[in-house]
């Protein structure tokens, strides 16, 4: 059970080098084929069509993640429910952004992926 927390755990720093680094394939790869985030409020993003311009919308300037709180709930060897806080920070170090992530994980063959990530800001400088 445990190998599962810290798979997952590997997964959510993945998401956020990934993203941060601009590095598509690495971000396409924290997902299922199928899989997509979503923004509370905001826009949705599924599949690899998807999921390219999350990564197209971001430049050098972009606020970088930090995930905190990461709380896994496993329901078999499969799935599992996962949450965490995030922080964006800014080029200054300063946050410019926290919220929440509410995930949906699978276990594929390459490993635990997400399903679906649901996104949502508490508040935004």
């Amino acid at each position: 059970m445990s190998d599962h927390i810290t798979d997952i755990t590997q997964l959510y720093a993945r998401y956020s080098l990934s993203i941060d680094a601009r590095d598509l394939e690495s971000f396409r790869d924290c997902f299922t084929a199928g899989g997509g985030m979503e923004i509370t409020g905001g826009p949705a993003f599924a599949g690899a069509e998807g999921l390219a311009k999350v990564i197209a919308g971001r430049t050098a300037e972009s606020p970088r993640h930090e995930n905190s709180n990461v709380l896994i709930d496993l329901a078999d060897d499969e799935r599992a429910t996962g949450r965490a806080y995030f922080v964006l920070r800014g080029t200054d170090g300063q946050p410019a952004a926290a919220g929440d992530y509410l995930d949906r994980l699978v276990r594929t063959e390459a490993g635990w992926r997400f399903a679906h990530r649901q996104i949502t800001f508490a508040w935004r400088g």
